[in-house]
């Protein structure tokens, strides 16, 4: 072909010319992504796993050359190349067959969907792969943070095991959906929509229109700032909302908090202790690690177990509404006051609260909540009464607190209530002897909720989880496997079924795997190559973002850049 764009998890062909013939146009639909291919009258187009196939999707299933699909005066035809896996019309194998737009066709594990339109309708635009459609969640939550906005996530998965494939209702979405709104494919009888600025009545209105229909849909809805203030947290919230229903602020059950690590069996020891005094605790450490298990865990284990446990994720509140949200409100307080309202202290008297993110209160509401831990009595905004509350305060982050306080932007006076004693939860790469049974369980919980046949975890797999460094703690290992558990195709989770992320962190560099295989002894030659694999790790978990990746290991950016040209790793991570 002549004029061929691709994308991560798109892809686009383009013929030279147009005619005045309708155009037609495959949508093939794999495990992550969906690629949009235009035929050309008259020109073979040949769809495989590799070079040279005109259309290269990276799926084991398929072959290197898998089909052929021909246009031409007699119409559409398609004929397999002697694939391994087989391709199918309406779900019988075949060698040769002449197709139409509404046939069903698989060349192993990905359906081809086949339109014939004057144009190329928006509608046949290609999803987003896993990975792109995250960097789009992530620029739409920074958006989201700094104006003050909302927005919507809604999972929509085909509800019929036979009939469920995204292939069989794609085109149901696009029509309902505005041009803003980004879909990317989560396995193949799954995606997740982005909604920017939707209410969580909007989402949830959208995620009623998409259920039902036939084939039969089902649709779960979230929206920040409610269900959480990271794409992990927003993902694993859908995974325990129920279908179609009003979005609530919801956790996944931990099940216990597992304690193979040396490091976690003391943390664990400590929240035992703690559990039984009344103590304010701080909880650090990185997103993801578990802080509100721990907080949960505090909680349950003392006397106020039977108690309201009410949290707020202190970064996902605009600063406008965090002090309302924590105290209250009477009516007409402010313009959307149509009526009085308890805050989360009220909700939580004789319980307790938990406070995530508090590096992110803002500094009028440090003030106010340090005022409540004080005289343990709350003031509803645009209201004169004092209302006594007994609440435990559990307050977590992953900002070093006493370096902000240093900077002016936190309250010491504040830091000093809150750290009566400090808990800190180590994150999961030093952690690595727990990341398998963490891993085990996550399987065990997605495949009950799926229904899936899932059981194990392929040894290479699991030890590309041990591998990966996970930026993203557990969290992120478990909408990993929640995904992965989506993507499998039989009894036993595989390499395959991985993110693009996780695979490419148990792959050496070839450079360095060759180094490494000539067994050179040369002592400066060992510390290039070590320096060199520190690097290239460390722009693998920074997206290629060469300032992230100096932060992340302490050096200035200026020389990170040097080094980067000095050992000639440039072009794998230019952007």
């Amino acid at each position: 072909m002549s004029n061929q764009t691709t994308l991560k998890g798109q892809t686009t062909l383009k013929g030279d010319h147009l005619d005045a013939r309708p155009r037609t146009t495959l949508v093939l639909y794999h495990r992550d992504g969906a690629a949009v291919a235009q035929l050309v009258h008259g020109r073979p187009l040949v769809v495989g796993r590799a070079a040279p196939s005109d259309i290269e999707i990276p799926d084991p299933g398929l072959s290197r050359q898998h089909a052929r699909f021909l246009w031409d005066d007699e119409g559409i035809w398609v004929e397999d190349l002697a694939s391994t896996n087989g391709t199918k019309k309406n779900g019988e194998l075949i060698t040769q067959a002449k197709v139409m737009p509404g046939d069903s066709i698989s060349i192993g594990p990905v359906k081809v969907a086949i339109h014939s339109l004057a144009a190329l309708d928006a509608e046949l635009r290609g999803f987003d792969g896993h990975d792109r459609f995250l960097a789009a969640l992530e620029d739409e939550l920074a958006r989201a943070r700094m104006f003050g906005r909302t927005f919507g996530l809604l999972m929509v998965r085909g509800a019929n095991a036979t009939e469920g494939h995204v292939s069989q209702w794609a085109n149901r979405l696009r029509p309902r959906l505005r041009p803003v709104d980004r879909v990317g494919i989560y396995g193949p009888q799954a995606v997740l929509v982005l909604v920017p600025e939707a209410t969580p009545e909007t989402a949830h209105a959208l995620a009623r229109d998409f259920a039902g229909g036939t084939p039969p849909l089902t649709a779960r809805s979230v929206a920040f700032p409610a269900n959480g203030g990271s794409p992990d947290e927003l993902i694993a919230a859908l995974q325990v909302t129920a279908p179609s229903a009003v979005p609530t602020t919801v956790t996944p059950d931990s099940g216990g908090v597992i304690t193979k690590n040396a490091a976690m069996k003391e943390v664990m020891a400590t929240v035992k202790r703690l559990a039984h005094s009344t103590v304010t605790v701080l909880i650090n450490g990185e997103t993801g690690t578990g802080k509100e298990v721990i907080a949960r865990a505090i909680h349950e284990g003392g006397p106020r177990k039977k108690q309201p446990l009410c949290t707020i994720n202190c970064a996902a509140i605009p600063a406008t509404l965090i002090e309302s949200v924590l105290f209250g409100h009477e009516q007409g307080a402010f313009t959307s006051a149509d009526k009085s309202a308890r805050g989360i202290f009220e909700q939580a008297d004789g319980g307790t609260v938990f406070l995530d993110e508090i590096g992110e209160l803002a500094a009028q509401a440090q003030a106010a909540l340090l005022r409540v831990l004080e005289t343990k009595q709350v003031t509803r905004i645009g209201g004169h009464k004092e209302i006594a509350v007994d609440v435990r305060v559990i307050a977590a982050t992953h900002r070093n607190l006493e370096t902000m306080v240093a900077a002016g932007t936190f309250r010491q006076d504040l830091l000093y209530r809150l750290n009566t004693v400090q808990v800190v939860v180590p994150p999961l790469r030093e952690r690595v002897d727990e990341i398998k049974p963490l891993a085990e369980r996550f399987l065990k919980e997605a495949a009950k909720q799926a229904g899936g046949l899932v059981r194990s975890i392929d040894p290479q797999a699991m030890a590309a989880l041990e591998q990966y460094s996970w930026p993203g703690n557990v969290r992120e290992l478990r909408n990993v496997i929640e995904r992965a558990v989506v993507l499998a195709e039989g009894k036993v989770l595989v390499m395959a079924d991985l993110t693009d992320r996780v695979r490419g962190a148990s792959q050496p560099e070839p450079e360095f795997a060759e180094a490494e295989a000539s067994g050179s002894t040369d002592y400066k030659e060992k510390v290039r190559q070590y320096e060199a694999s520190l690097i290239v790790k460390a722009l693998h978990k920074a997206n290629g973002n060469q300032t992230e990746a100096a932060r992340s290991l302490g050096l200035p950016l200026r020389t990170l850049v040097h080094k980067i040209k000095l050992y000639g790793i440039t072009k794998k991570f230019d952007r």
